[in-house]
């Protein structure tokens, strides 16, 4: 009778290890989703939610140049010169009379917020296509405070701070900004940028956990010709990311920043069916041995 306690304790033991390891394995789950192709039949993306996990586009566009000389901007699904193959929500800026006097002076914005704040182990991702009408090689690769436009994406808090920005400056280079950095430069495969609708490039914001670490993943026009990856940090004190904004500042005439589809995914790892089947022989088996030793 002892060899067969021993035999069921050490079936138990087993299945119960096996189990476990098992459950280690990671699932990518979509939270949310959505694409320009969902509003082609509509007359525009702003005030419009289609897709799904996110809330409604809002549209801005501000002018802050010199009075009476004021340019304009706004959005539109572009599904004529848009991202090759592809539908593209766009936004765009032109100068008024007053001209482009510098950064802030002609702004475009599309905002979107997440149904729930970017948690850990949750992935943005999106793509950019790009064409900026200021391409000042003068003002290439340098910092955001001498640079004469700027588009990208930024990463914003429920309060509508700015925790991360991907921006591509005029004839210059990707520039990341976050919590912990003021700015770093990440070099595509030509070293500039020189915008003219140049192909997209894919950006996978993943947050790691609750301090505000990540890692960015770019994909397409990267020096290596493979996916780079850098990683950082953003405050969390306000919660995390809990929106996201696109912008076109100062862009120029014919400037326009285009993106198709953005997501959110989860991947956490999560239990696999078999881990459950597995838990559940366990748990019979410790129960046959229960009833073994009463008999006994």
């Amino acid at each position: 009778m002892k060899h067969l306690l021993s035999f069921a304790l050490l079936a138990g033991a087993t299945a119960v290890v096996f189990a476990g390891t098992a459950a280690t394995a990671s699932t990518i789950a979509p939270i949310a989703s959505d694409t320009a192709s969902n509003y082609v039949s509509l007359s525009g993306f702003n005030g419009n939610n289609e897709g799904t996990g996110f809330g409604a586009w809002n549209v801005n566009f501000a002018y802050t140049g010199p009075s009476g000389g004021g340019g304009g901007g706004g959005s539109f699904v572009n599904t004529s010169s848009g991202l090759p193959g592809s539908d593209a929500f766009d936004i765009y800026v032109y100068p008024g009379s007053g001209g482009d006097t510098g950064l802030n002076t002609d702004i475009t914005t599309a905002t979107r917020s997440f149904t729930s704040p970017l948690a850990p182990n949750q992935t943005f991702t999106t793509d950019l296509y790009l064409n900026n009408g200021n391409q000042n090689p003068a003002l290439a690769n340098t910092s955001p405070t001498t640079a004469d436009s700027n588009l990208g994406f930024s990463l914003l808090d429920s309060s509508g701070n700015v925790l991360f920005s991907m921006t591509a400056f005029g004839g210059g280079e990707y520039w990341a900004q976050d919590a912990t950095n003021g700015g770093a430069y990440f070099e595509p495969a030509s070293g500039n940028i020189l915008y003219n609708y140049h192909a997209d490039d894919t950006f996978a914001f993943s947050l790691l956990n609750s301090n505000g670490d990540y890692s960015m993943t770019v994909s397409g026009n990267t020096g290596t010709g493979s996916p780079v990856t850098f990683t950082g940090q953003i405050s969390m004190a306000s919660g995390g990311p809990a929106a996201v904004q696109y912008f076109d500042n100062n862009g120029g005439n014919g400037s326009d920043v285009q993106w198709s589809a953005m997501s959110v995914t989860n991947s956490a790892p999560t239990p696999e069916p078999t881990s459950v089947a597995l838990f559940g022989v366990a748990g019979g088996g410790l129960l046959l041995f229960g009833r073994r030793r009463k008999l006994a």
